[in-house]
């Protein structure tokens, strides 16, 4: 009878398998490394864009508030004559420039938000990609225009409403309003019929009513020319923020 003897491998010593345990978490945790770090250029691409965009519409908003101040101002300019030409005795009153600024009150202009990247940021959660000082600015800007804005907005238009609908136009014939903004064809219109641009008679307390509304409607100008005025400021510092830490400038192309 034959006798076979076992054969027997060696065995492995203990730092065999640390090093293979070495191998595979070294191997595992390069991954996740890498994994980590390509995320976090995925992050840094789509905080940049964000940057880009951002700061187009913060330079949107800008160009829009440097365009709409001044027009609020000529809006206080128009109430101011048309109030001081309520004052006089009505012979004394100049009826063509009395009904020329009583035209330019008809129309009115809104601020146009350019919210487009504020929007991404709220939907997707992605404040958090910029930097705290600039991403607290910006929810304030966004608050503000979302808030004390709007607000102003709502309440303004109601007096407007008020002084236009209600108001102006038991008073004045609209029949030439379209020449608001050349002098002379409305001047040589109210030649032509020159009682059109008088006064509506027998309308004195309108004409009381109408005066009072037109200083409400002052008021309510000149708190929204401070607000945009600030709501300025702050965009401005805002691009200013945003060109040094991501040292772009205006004319920077959106990244692809």
């Amino acid at each position: 009878m034959e006798v076979h003897a076992h054969s027997h491998t060696a065995r492995k010593k203990w730092t065999h398998y640390f090093w293979e345990f070495l191998m595979l978490f070294l191997a595992v945790f390069c991954g996740f490394l890498a994994e980590n770090q390509r995320e976090h250029m995925i992050e840094h691409q789509r905080e940049k864009k964000f940057a880009q965009t951002l700061l187009e519409d913060l330079i949107n908003d800008t160009i829009g508030l440097k365009n709409n101040i001044p027009d609020w101002v000529e809006f206080v300019n128009h109430i101011d004559t048309i109030r001081s030409e309520i004052e006089k005795e009505p012979s004394a009153r100049n009826s063509l420039v009395l009904y020329r600024d009583a035209a330019l009150l008809i129309t009115n202009s809104n601020f146009v938000y350019h919210d487009r990247t504020v929007g991404q940021l709220k939907n997707a959660g992605n404040f958090r990609l910029l930097p705290k000082a600039i991403a607290d600015s910006l929810i304030e800007y966004d608050a503000i225009i979302n808030s004390i804005i709007k607000d102003l907005e709502e309440r303004y238009n109601i007096i407007y409403f008020q002084n236009r609908e209600v108001l102006q136009l038991q008073l004045f014939n609209s029949k030439f309003f379209q020449y608001r903004y050349d002098p002379e064809k409305l001047a040589s219109a109210a030649k032509l019929e020159p009682g059109i641009i008088e006064l509506r008679k027998g309308k004195d307390e309108v004409l009381f009513q109408y005066y009072n509304c037109l200083f409400s409607l002052r008021n309510f100008t000149l708190v929204t020319i401070r607000t945009l005025n600030k709501l300025l400021q702050r965009s401005t510092n805002l691009i200013e923020m945003i060109k040094k830490k991501y040292h772009l400038s205006e004319g920077t192309p959106l990244e692809k």
